[in-house]
């Protein structure tokens, strides 16, 4: 088996044309003798004081190479068309081989010069010449071609010699022996040069497929970019479209929700009634699905920023059972919490949160059997489990499971199922909290969520859990104060008017803001609900700014927005305003309202 060259690091369609490989083997020959001339003329005037006892040959010796090397100066620092080599390598690489052939000649010609020189200066100019012959296999390396023609141009003159040199010859060996011997050394010095040529070569391959590699890596890196950029679009994309979809979704729902509300005050007989219940039933479906769209928004938004305390976590466990219990009791699902008597450092709220989504998740997806919530120690930790004896997940889709949209044993799409979100966004709220979702499922037999908490030694203050939610006052009486309405969409005006006006207040709605400031001219308004997102680039915190501008007072006010994009949302939340998300339950819309107007 040979060894893998560099031309194998390269694809078929990345290998190099054998033109370029040979104008860098011109540069880096064009390197090395660029700077070898008055290297080699100190060189010359070296071995000129100490063969000077020759007299005139060795002054002209001398003579000849400070012509050979100032030409080779000027040829290389001004003549030599560098910017050619790419362009015509084969040309410059014949016109170097032309011009190193004189060099090597006139080197050749120092036995000349001492060929009538004593048996020392003859053996000390064997000695440099030598020297010389063998610094070609370093400067002639890059492109042994060059070095053919170097040492051909030597061996021409050393037959020279030994012509101009007969009777020397016959009289004294050591010019014999000099010009034999040099010959051949220089011959045989071709074969290191072939090798170091071969070197060089797979360097510059080496070099060639290191650039190559590089760009294919910084195209890569670029594609990929590319690709982030898309995916980043695309979830930017469905976050908005999440936000159109559930805003002009809730327009509609809230407004019912009033209508119904409405309705539900008036007398009605028993069938009317249950008419009317199956029809908030199915407007409270309504409610939790977009409920569920606003917290994916809202997580993905990033405005859900974590209050880290100590608190109790049996109390959280207490408000989780007691709003979970019920429907578990409506599917017979046995639901079970172990309580543990641990102070642990989070938030309160997000960790209910994720709680809550968990065990929605356990009782939707079983049938039988029942779900527990519980917590074990584990050094400076403690970790939550919400354990089911669900339809079980198959190991292969425990990842899947927490992606957005995802519901594995939902394929009619039944909406009692909910949208594939809610492990998505415990997940999501996990992680704000610095810990993570982990599972272990047994298709058929159920499955647990895990995530854990640190445990905190501070006693933690009261009210540090999450209040309960409040729920909804049935018996809201006859109550007084002005209420001005300012929104856009013409039945959430008509049917909020109504319901404001069925318990006792007096209401005006309008559609803009410049209607709003005629409205609050006539008569001071006591609260304003305003709609996030009104006509013309409008908003509800526009419009309570303006309005407390022109009464001169911090008139109470409710944001009221269906919009769930994130950045609305963050804008919504950075407001000095009391909000509700659209569908809001009418009950509740009107408790905040009276406890607004209590504070007054």
């Amino acid at each position: 088996m040979t060894a893998a060259g560099p031309t194998t690091l390269l694809r078929p369609e990345d290998q190099v044309p054998e033109r370029e490989v040979l104008a860098e083997q011109v540069r880096l020959v064009y390197r090395m003798v660029s700077t070898a001339p008055w290297t080699m003329l100190g060189i010359s005037v070296l071995v000129t004081v100490v063969l000077h006892d020759i007299g005139p040959p060795i002054y002209l010796w001398l003579a000849v190479q400070v012509a050979l090397k100032v030409g080779a100066y000027v040829e290389y620092r001004w003549l030599f068309p560098m910017k050619l080599i790419a362009e015509r390598p084969e040309a410059l690489m014949y016109r170097l081989m032309i011009g190193q052939a004189p060099h090597a000649m006139g080197w050749a010609a120092l036995t000349l010069a001492s060929g009538h020189g004593s048996d020392f200066q003859q053996l000390f100019s064997v000695m440099i010449l030598v020297g010389v012959l063998a610094a070609g296999v370093t400067t002639f390396g890059g492109l042994p071609r060059i070095h053919i023609a170097y040492i051909a141009g030597y061996l021409v003159m050393e037959a020279a010699n030994f012509l101009l040199l007969h009777d020397v010859v016959a009289r004294q060996s050591v010019t014999f022996y000099s010009i034999l011997l040099t010959s051949i050394f220089s011959v045989g010095l071709f074969t290191n040069t072939r090798i170091t040529g071969r070197t060089y070569r797979d360097s510059i391959l080496l070099g060639f497929a290191n650039t190559r590699l590089a760009r294919r890596l910084e195209q890569e890196v670029l594609s990929t970019r590319a690709a982030q950029r898309t995916a980043e679009a695309a979830n930017a994309a469905k976050s908005k479209f999440l936000a159109a979809a559930s805003h002009d979704l809730r327009q509609p729902i809230h407004a019912l929700g009033m209508f119904l509300a409405v309705l539900d005050r008036s007398r009605l007989n028993l069938q009317q009634r249950k008419t009317l219940g199956l029809a908030r039933s199915a407007l409270t479906a309504s409610f939790e699905m977009l409920d569920t769209l606003l917290d994916f928004s809202r997580a993905e938004a990033g405005v859900i920023v974590p209050r880290i305390q100590a608190f109790h976590l049996t109390e959280v466990l207490r408000q989780i059972e007691e709003e979970i219990a019920v429907t578990a009791d409506a599917k017979k699902l046995v639901y079970r919490t172990r309580e543990v008597d641990a102070v642990v450092s989070s938030d309160p709220t997000i960790v209910k949160l994720i709680l809550l989504n968990l065990a929605s998740n356990a009782i939707r997806y079983t049938a039988t059997g029942g779900l527990l919530i519980g917590c074990r120690r584990r050094g400076e930790r403690i970790v939550l489990e919400v354990w089911d004896t669900g339809i079980g997940i198959p190991s292969g889709n425990w990842e899947e499971v927490f992606s957005d949209f995802t519901q594995l044993g939902n394929s009619e799409r039944d909406r009692r199922k909910g949208l594939g979100l809610g492990l998505a966004i415990a997940r999501r709220l996990a992680r704000l909290i610095g810990s993570e979702i982990t599972l272990n499922s047994w298709v058929g037999r159920g499955s647990v969520f895990r995530f854990s908490l640190p445990l905190s030694e501070i006693d933690p203050q009261p009210g540090s859990a999450p209040t309960p939610r409040p729920e909804p006052s049935r018996t809201a009486g006859v109550s007084s104060g002005h209420i001005l309405i300012v929104d856009d969409d013409v039945a959430i005006r008509v049917s909020l008017s109504a319901l404001l006006q069925d318990v006792g207040y007096s209401a005006d709605a309008v559609e803009t803001i410049a209607e709003a400031e005629e409205s609050a001219g006539r008569r001071a308004p006591d609260l304003l609900i305003c709609d996030f997102r009104l006509r013309d680039g409008e908003s509800g915190a526009e419009a309570s700014r303006r309005l407390r501008a022109q009464l001169g007072r911090r008139t109470p006010a409710i944001l009221v927005t269906g919009d769930t994009h994130p950045e609305r949302v963050a804008e919504a939340a950075r407001e000095d305003m009391e909000i509700l998300y659209k569908p809001a339950q009418p009950d509740l819309l009107l408790d905040l309202v009276a406890r607004l107007l209590e504070q007054q």
